[in-house]
């Protein structure tokens, strides 16, 4: 091949990777301006709906946590439910959904602690969370407390950011404290953004669908999943007999090396022993 043929060659290449790129683009432009977008406004108008409608009605949304060492902590958001609706640049749209829910005592884990490890334990969990509830306090000679009754106390913000851009493509969904104590996260395409999809998010808001966060996990995958979990379950069921037949064979091994036995007749049993041990483990 000439020099000018690998040249030719070179710039068709590249023509064709420009080419390729310029289709991309294109692509995510069309996906943005035919479908993410007007859905990110259709999202935004549905949730100031439902905001505006839970505040007239002057619905009630009750959230519910676990918190472990401590118990059940529920709450109840009632307003006022605010959103935020912005697109901070042209290829850009972002949404926010956030209220607070006062939490309910009399409807929390009350919880005893009878140690100064268990004080600092519960406490330090409900801190985490910039929640209180210590009460009723026993304290020794050092003025250290020892023991408490915990009833949760506090406000716990909620919220959804949903995030889309031209270049990523998707709707990215983030639920603060919605669920649970902490952040989830999942990705919707322009396709996914109905409203029916809309609906299933008011209801999970709502506490109605506590499963619209989570992601669905195709039914293949469940099963690999559940087939590796049955294995490991097995491989540990054995390691555990197995270790449970060493202890028993090394006790039987130690009882037949005792002080009184012959050195001829120990030497004999120790044989015996061990042939036995060596051969449950082929088995």
């Amino acid at each position: 091949m000439g020099l000018l043929d690998e040249l030719e060659q070179e710039a068709a290449r590249l023509r064709g990777d420009a080419q390729e790129a310029d289709a991309q683009r294109e692509a995510r432009e069309r996906l943005w301006t035919e479908q993410l977008r007007p859905a990110m406004e259709q999202l935004g108008d549905y949730l100031k709906k439902l905001a505006q409608n839970l505040a007239f009605l002057k619905r009630r949304i009750r959230v519910t946590y676990l918190l472990p060492g401590y118990g059940e902590v529920v709450a109840y958001a009632d307003g006022p439910f605010e959103v935020r609706d912005a697109a901070p640049g042209k290829h850009q749209h972002e949404i926010v959904f956030e209220c607070v829910a006062q939490v309910a005592p009399e409807e929390s884990a009350q919880t005893q602690a009878d140690s100064a490890a268990k004080v600092r334990m519960i406490n330090g969990v409900l801190q985490q969370h910039r929640l209180s509830g210590m009460q009723e306090t026993g304290k020794n000679a050092n003025g250290d407390v020892t023991a408490a009754k915990f009833q949760a106390r506090g406000r716990i913000p909620l919220s959804v950011n949903i995030a889309a851009s031209r270049d990523s493509g998707v709707a990215r969904m983030q639920f603060v404290n919605i669920e649970a104590f902490g952040t989830t996260s999942r990705n919707f395409g322009a396709e996914q953004l109905t409203p029916d999809l809309f609906d299933s998010l008011g209801r999970y808001l709502m506490r109605e669908d506590a499963s619209f966060a989570r992601e669905q996990i195709a039914d293949d995958v469940r099963r690999q999943l559940q087939s590796q979990v049955q294995r490991d379950q097995v491989r540990r069921d054995w390691e555990q007999r197995l270790a449970r037949q060493l202890i028993e064979d090394e006790a039987r091994v130690v009882s037949l090396m005792s002080l009184g036995a012959s050195p001829a007749a120990l030497a004999g049993r120790l044989r015996l022993a061990i042939g036995r041990v060596f051969g449950k483990r082929r088995g």
